[in-house]
């Protein structure tokens, strides 16, 4: 299964940016391939959230929606999440928040997160592509909560 880990440096506090993310619903404002976030379910630190983004490959456009769990932990300043159901076959990963060195100013976030997608006849270079956009996507949504957490 294919993995992807970014970090990136914030220079706010590991709270703020926690809080941040957590506000998931303002991600589709800072990310072009993400058209939209709802919140279905809020339950103390569980949501559930739908996720609509749009993806091309090379000519071609599809709208992938899935439909994933996510456990905030306010203590420890994570966030572990999971697919429910959605146009991939498997999802789920984790958000780290921890001080960057001596200041409490600057904070490295951590995404990592596995993915299948399963494709009928899936090529290789396809895959290639595909895992490339995920990068890409992954970087988007760093660089989008790193702009809303220094706003």
């Amino acid at each position: 299964m294919p993995n992807v880990r970014k970090e990136i440096t914030v220079h706010a506090p590991a709270a703020k940016v926690f809080a941040v993310a957590r506000n998931i619903e303002r991600f589709p404002d800072a990310m072009q391939d993400l058209k939209s976030v709802e919140v279905l379910e809020r339950d103390g630190n569980r949501v559930v959230s739908r996720w609509v983004s749009v993806a091309e490959i090379g000519p071609l456009t599809r709208e992938v929606a899935w439909d994933e769990e996510e456990l905030w932990d306010e203590a420890a300043l994570t966030c572990s999440f999971k697919l429910l159901k959605g146009d991939m076959k498997s999802y789920g990963g984790s958000w780290s928040f921890t001080r960057e060195g001596d200041s409490d100013e600057v904070t490295r976030v951590v995404l990592d997160f596995d993915y299948e997608i399963e494709i009928p006849m899936l090529g290789a270079l396809v895959k290639k592509i595909i895992h490339a956009k995920m990068v890409d996507n992954c970087e988007s949504l760093l660089r989008a909560l790193k702009e809303l957490s220094e706003a």
